[in-house]
């Protein structure tokens, strides 16, 4: 049985904001999927650069930190086209990459726990030990029932968020919704309980539930 704990306080915590904050910006109630390692890691936000780093002359590259204090995104680097390599040489930590969301070289991506929310699920908040936090549209998994994450957003502002009517709350609403609008669109009804749903069958017109319920379809 999936877990349906409302996971909204806990997601708060983690964010260090208010819960009310996480559902004014975010939405709410929110549902652990489960950790996800292959599908979940965030795409990179700068280019590939040369894989072996001949041609290039690496002065110091802002940190995450100092990037802050500059009022920059880490996002500006991907228009230097520096990739974690590029960032390592500069002067960047692994510690410094994974809190902008970017795997270290050689490193295996950090698991990604997510969360849904909306019934069905339209809406997917990936939380990793370090980096920013991430938006997604869910699709259907390969399991029955199961979510998989697309179009991945990162968005480093919610963390420690204490206005929901910022300018950068404002971009954070903009991508949730245009991710909900597009997972509405995908949205399909069942020919059995009447309900919307992420999938039906194609030749039955019933989603997973029913099929396997009355059709005795295993999922």
């Amino acid at each position: 049985m999936p877990d349906r704990t409302d996971r909204t306080a806990e997601i708060a915590e983690r964010l260090r904001t208010d819960p009310r904050i996480v559902a004014l910006v975010l939405g709410a109630p929110w549902r652990r999927v489960g950790p996800d390692v292959s599908r979940s890691g965030p795409v990179s936000a700068v280019g590939e650069g040369r894989a072996d780093g001949r041609g290039r002359m690496y002065v110091g590259v802002p940190s995450p930190s100092e990037l802050s204090e500059l009022g920059l995104p880490t996002e500006v680097l991907r228009h230097f086209g520096l990739s974690p390599a590029d960032l390592r040489a500069g002067g960047w930590t692994d510690t410094d990459l994974r809190s902008a969301g970017l795997t270290p070289p050689g490193a295996e991506p950090e698991p990604v726990e997510w969360f849904v929310a909306g019934e069905p699920p339209q809406l997917m908040l990936g939380l990793a030990p370090s980096g920013p936090p991430l938006l997604a549209r869910p699709e259907p998994g390969a399991q029955a029932g199961g979510v998989d994450p697309v179009e991945v957003h990162r968005v480093p502002d919610v963390v420690g968020c204490t206005d929901p009517e910022s300018d950068g709350m404002l971009l954070v609403r903009q991508i949730r919704d245009r991710l909900v609008r597009r997972a509405r669109r995908r949205l399909a009804h069942c020919g059995v309980c009447l309900r919307q749903v992420l999938r039906t069958d194609p030749a039955t017109g019933v989603c997973p539930d029913c099929a396997a319920e009355w059709l005795g379809v295993l999922p």
